[in-house]
């Protein structure tokens, strides 16, 4: 079966494109319910570039089309992050069934260095096989790592934020 986006275009709303000045949560102004992207043939390569998990996996049924499911997902760093990115309208989405526990299954893979993470707007989540972290709104140009570290003989999760330090330390007044 060969999936399409149809009049799906959450990706059109929730995905920020830079070279268009769109921003994420906000429906492109380009899109057109139940037709799609008006500008399809010179869209930017942001957009161009972009497939959904949805569409590349057969293993997701029609459930899990983003707008039935209300979020989308993508992988990023060489496929070793997979993102959730929530429609704010219903910032509970993800944690609904079928979603929630098929998410914690493929969690599973944070064991072998991967990541799992859910935005909703700014606010960010990391979501582990046995809990999630949720980090709180957070700046989006700033890096999230997460992992596991071992800790008297117990891997023990982590989540945390880099924020960008200044070049030169600052000077003691």
């Amino acid at each position: 079966m060969t999936k399409s986006c149809g009049s799906c275009g959450m990706c059109c709303k929730l995905l920020g494109v830079e070279a268009i000045e769109k921003a994420s949560g906000d429906w492109c102004a380009h899109y057109q319910r139940g037709k799609g992207c008006a500008i399809y043939a010179e869209r930017p390569a942001a957009c161009a570039s972009f497939t959904c998990l949805w569409l590349d996996s057969e293993k997701l049924g029609d459930a899990w089309r983003p707008d039935r499911a209300k979020f989308v997902l993508y992988t990023a760093r060489d496929g070793a992050r997979l993102n959730v990115v929530v429609d704010p309208a219903a910032p509970a989405a993800w944690r609904r069934e079928p979603y929630y526990s098929r998410l914690k299954t493929m969690s599973q893979r944070a064991f072998d260095g991967y990541e799992l993470l859910v935005s909703i707007g700014d606010r960010r989540i990391v979501v582990f096989p046995d809990q999630d972290v949720d980090l709180g709104v957070i700046n989006p140009d700033h890096k999230i790592i997460s992992g596991y570290a071992e800790k008297d003989g117990a891997q023990i999760p982590y989540a945390m934020v880099l924020s960008d330090l200044p070049d030169t330390p600052a000077k003691p007044e």
